[in-house]
């Protein structure tokens, strides 16, 4: 009985191969074309392996899917080898589909995004891939091609192979939580968030669902950006800890409470997320690093709110607890000072002033704090010290706000210097003979706009895809030649040499008759109708196995006609290979063209964008150019108030009369002496009587 238990196990794991891996579909090809343009010929017969015909009359009809559907290429791709014979056909096993996912992450992990879309899109569409679709590999399959077009910004595509993951009879797991991420992730970052929120609408909702933070988080930035303030604090309060975005929900929160002059209300949503006592426990484990990016800010907001309600201690401590390794540090540093410098702390300020530069890092408070320093010796009557100040500060920056002026009325030089990115021959373009310095600087105020450094990425990612569009004509072209050569590419047998799916039911009829006999001779010597239970059951699953076998074997009578017959197609009205590599040259050239023209269009905005980013700079160097030209009239107006003080303090008998000029000490030195200011320090032999003498 142990022997005919096992038997029936293994027979009905024989037939459910025959019914699922012998009659679903044909493979897809070993290098996968990439939306519609291969990247390699046709595999050679030796790597050609028998498949059974009936699958090539199932490829077609799976690969007919609408003209405008996403993926059609690809499965009309599949039909036209399929049809010519020139699909590899072997069996695709979950061990392969785990395969040609490492290979796909080795892509990624390269930094070579389109050859991991190519291989996994080749995967996705094959017509195979349909029973492995609800697996954890088809899934992790589905997931991975959806991320790497999000990245590559085909967000339409990406949307495709992510959104079935979240269909309401898909399970939820970790591959539904990634997608819901990543789709979350598009929205805040496409132009069409709306889009990606109506798309989420279908996703189960609830507070317990692990998705229902980000959620709720891309719904409140969606009705900030439309101006309701009100439903975006309403979509803020229902991200939880375990979102990756309660840290940046909690921010924004506090941001709309300090518009509308609700200070208290706004510290208490930073205090949330800039006190670890009153942040959650789990918040930093979910956010990452973004949630102590999200920390600095938040003791940065801390300090202008109480800089703004002249709670100057207040904003010290609070500037002060950004940590010595974040960005936001020098930002922190002059925000401090300033507070300091408000509140008549000259010595504190002073103090931060030198920790910032200490830093010795770029930042862009460099000027605003050159003239902080020097108005800070103003307001301590140190007017030399505030005059050599600020007239370094005219010396390096007045060149480049004339040269910022030039630039503003010179587009050619504009580009130049621009393409140039402060090199010799950008210098040149300037025509004023600026210096290396000026051009960095102004290269380095461009720069940091952000929407300028968005178009900038746009345009190297239209250069490299550019560059692959060109090669994919060129690999087209070289596979039609490969096409019209006789000896070239030769199709696979019509029929399958070994191991084909009738062998598999010759095979099962012969295990079928041994489990026969089998079962004849444990009935020897027994009534009819008194069996053993468990003998009456195997013979009923016998019986049940034999009219399943019968039926297949039916099935597979008309296998040997053509594939387009099987399928009920007329002859010539899919696409063949031949047309459909025309069709994707086409296209590259429209695709070529209208990118060339896309790069014309951006390289104007990027000037544009250039253009007024000088503009900016212009009017911050006049505005801190006339302050540093201010300061040194106070300089002169102090040092003129100091000196009436002297001769009205000598005049009414203040000062005895020796004591003229007694405000400097450098005016008692004749022209043969030198003064050396007091360092803080005394030396013995400095002074009478410290020469050690008896």
């Amino acid at each position: 009985m142990a022997r005919l238990r096992s038997a029936r196990a293994s027979w009905r794991a024989l037939l459910a191969s025959v019914t699922t891996a012998g009659w679903v579909g044909a493979a897809e090809p070993a290098s996968p074309p990439a939306a519609g343009a291969p990247s390699s010929a046709a595999p050679p017969a030796a790597e050609q392996s028998a498949a059974p015909s009936a699958a090539r009359s199932v490829a077609p009809a799976t690969a007919a899917a609408s003209p405008g559907e996403l993926g059609a290429a690809l499965r009309a791709y599949h039909a036209a080898l399929a049809e010519r014979r020139l699909d590899p056909a072997s069996q695709l096993s979950r061990e392969s589909l785990r395969a040609a996912l490492a290979s796909a992450e080795a892509q990624l992990g390269m930094g070579r995004r389109a050859e991991a879309i190519a291989i996994l899109a080749g995967l996705v569409e094959s017509p195979r891939f349909q029973p492995f679709r609800g697996l954890e590999e088809g899934r992790a399959a589905q997931l991975m091609l959806g991320e790497a077009l999000g990245r590559a910004g085909a967000h339409a595509l990406a949307r495709e192979y992510l959104l079935p993951l979240l269909q309401p009879g898909a399970p939820l797991d970790g591959w539904s939580r990634r997608a819901v991420s990543s789709l979350v992730d598009m929205g805040l970052q496409g132009d069409d968030p709306a889009l990606i929120s109506s798309a989420l609408a279908r996703v189960p909702s609830g507070a317990d669902q692990p998705w229902a933070g980000d959620v709720a988080y891309l719904e409140g930035v969606l009705a900030e950006r439309a101006g309701d303030q009100r439903a975006a604090l309403q979509a803020y309060a229902r991200v939880s800890a375990r979102s990756r975005f309660w840290a940046q929900a909690s921010y924004r929160s506090g941001l709309i409470a300090v518009d509308q002059r609700q200070f208290a209300l706004g510290e208490a949503h930073f205090c949330k997320v800039a006190d670890p006592k009153q942040t959650p426990k789990l918040a930093p484990l979910f956010g990452g690093n973004s949630f102590f990016q999200i920390r600095d800010l938040s003791r940065l907001a801390l300090g202008r709110v109480a800089h703004e309600q002249y709670r100057f201690d207040d904003a010290r401590y609070y500037y002060h607890l950004v940590p010595g390794d974040s960005d936001r540090l020098p930002e922190a540093l002059y925000e401090s000072a300033t507070s300091r410098y408000e509140a008549k702390d000259y010595a504190g300020a002073h103090r931060l002033l030198n920790e910032l530069r200490a830093l010795d890092r770029a930042h862009l408070y460099a000027d605003e704090a050159w003239i902080l320093d020097a108005y800070i010796d103003l307001a301590e009557c140190q007017f030399p010290r505030a005059d050599a100040k600020l007239r370094e500060f005219l010396q390096r920056y007045e060149p480049a706000l004339a040269a910022a002026r030039q630039l503003e009325s010179d587009p050619r030089a504009l580009q130049a210097l621009i393409e140039g990115a402060g090199a010799t021959d950008a210098q040149g373009a300037l025509g004023a003979g600026a210096p290396r310095e000026v051009a960095e600087l102004l290269i380095s105020a461009i720069r940091v706009d952000p929407t300028y450094g968005r178009v900038r990425r746009q345009l190297a990612e239209l250069d490299r895809e550019l560059s692959g569009l060109d090669v994919a004509g060129g690999e087209l072209e070289q596979l039609s030649v490969r096409l019209r050569e006789p000896e070239a590419v030769k199709p696979r047998p019509a029929s399958a040499i070994a191991n084909a799916p009738t062998d598999r039911l010759r095979k099962l009829g012969q295990q079928t008759a041994a489990l026969r006999r089998m079962l004849r001779e444990a009935s020897v010597g027994q009534a009819p109708g008194s069996a053993a239970p468990e003998l009456q059951q195997v013979r009923q699953e016998l019986l049940q196995l034999e009219a399943e076998a019968a039926a297949l074997e039916a099935g597979s009578q008309p296998a040997s006609q053509p594939a387009t017959a099987a399928s009920g197609a007329q002859p010539g009205t899919a696409p063949g290979l031949e047309q459909l590599l025309a069709q994707d040259r086409d296209q590259v050239r429209e695709l070529s063209e209208s990118a060339r023209a896309l790069r014309g269009e951006l390289l104007a905005q990027r000037n544009q964008l250039a253009q007024q980013a000088l503009q900016r700079l212009e009017k911050r160097l006049t505005r801190l150019v006339r302050r540093a030209r201010a300061g040194r009239i106070e300089t002169v107006l102090g040092r003129k108030q100091a000196l009436e003080l002297e001769v009205e303090a000598l005049s009414q008998g203040y000062l005895p009369p020796g004591a003229v000029d007694s405000l400097e000490a450098a005016r008692y030195l004749s022209d043969d002496e030198e003064y050396w200011p007091f360092d803080g320090e005394d030396w013995d032999d400095e002074y009478i009587g410290g020469e050690g003498l008896p």
